[in-house]
């Protein structure tokens, strides 16, 4: 169930960052298999410097001392690019592309033995 409020988490932070930039088409899909999960964002499209912004966030790589001590202390909604924080202490990898006047962002998620 933790696993699964983690997941839901960063739909739900991942989902406001990109609505509050006016976005007009937001489709998401979740994948999960036995060893990983992979959330899958699909927009239209977004200013570059949201991209590059996003880029920056998502260098770190996945701190799971977090997930053991502080991701549910962090309020919802708290301060801008918080929660793009939030997500990138819960996830493992990112990929990012555009197609066709869209935008596609897929957050992997592993899971730990």
């Amino acid at each position: 169930m933790l696993e699964n409020q983690k997941i839901c988490r960063i739909i739900e932070e991942f989902s406001l960052y990109l609505l509050e930039k006016d976005l007009s088409v937001l489709d998401i899909k979740i994948r999960k298999t036995e060893r990983k999960t992979i959330i899958s964002f699909i927009c239209n499209a977004l200013d570059d410097i949201y991209l590059d912004e996003l880029e920056h966030i998502f260098q770190h790589k996945r701190r799971e001392e977090f997930e053991v001590y502080g991701w549910e202390l962090i309020g919802q909604g708290d301060a801008e690019g918080h929660e793009l924080m939030l997500v990138n202490n819960l996830i493992d990898f990112h990929s990012c592309y555009s197609q066709d006047e869209k935008i596609y962002f897929n957050l992997v998620r592993y899971e730990k033995d």
